[in-house]
């Protein structure tokens, strides 16, 4: 992802992790995923992907079996903040990361509206790990405005957090 993002940022693009992928960097591999989700100019990034890291479009995504990788590119924009973005420094290259509120906005929206216990599950552990570094402000915001909130409330209840 370094490199990739060395290379997009040569062209003023900055891909930003998203979906599964940040959920296994913010568990620390609890979920895992076997894909890079990224979010950002999918014409810019897929000329990286093909022309610099041999990889090969296949439907949405970007596949290079060489190394059994698959990237998808589902949007080209962030559903968040910029600003909470996590910035992953690898020596001299960037990683940029979905900000956890945002991923736990998204993980509770799959929850509710697609009934998937799995993304349950990912919020309330990241609302758990990360209870003492949550702008609970601004979660509580996203949650109203995405009619979520009361989901939201339930899991920070269970671990006596604010909302």
């Amino acid at each position: 992802m370094g490199l990739l993002t060395q290379e997009a940022e040569k062209k003023g693009e900055k891909p930003i992790v998203v979906g599964g992928s940040a959920v296994d960097f913010y568990t620390e591999g609890m979920y895992q995923s076997y894909d890079i989700d990224l979010v950002g100019n999918r014409k810019i990034i897929g000329e990286i992907l093909e022309n610099v890291f041999n990889f090969k479009p296949s439907g949405r995504n970007w596949i290079n079996e060489q190394i059994g990788l698959s990237v998808e590119i589902p949007d080209s924009r962030l559903a968040g903040d910029k600003d909470k973005v996590t910035v992953i420094r690898i020596g001299n290259l960037n990683v940029y990361v979905i900000g956890f509120e945002d991923l736990i906005i998204d993980r509770l929206n799959a929850c509710v509206h697609w009934e998937s216990q799995t993304d349950c599950d990912q919020a309330q552990f990241m609302i758990r790990i990360y209870r003492e570094r949550l702008d609970f402000e601004y979660l509580e915001k996203r949650a109203r405005s995405e009619g979520i909130l009361k989901i939201l409330r339930k899991y920070c209840k269970e671990w006596n957090m604010p909302s």
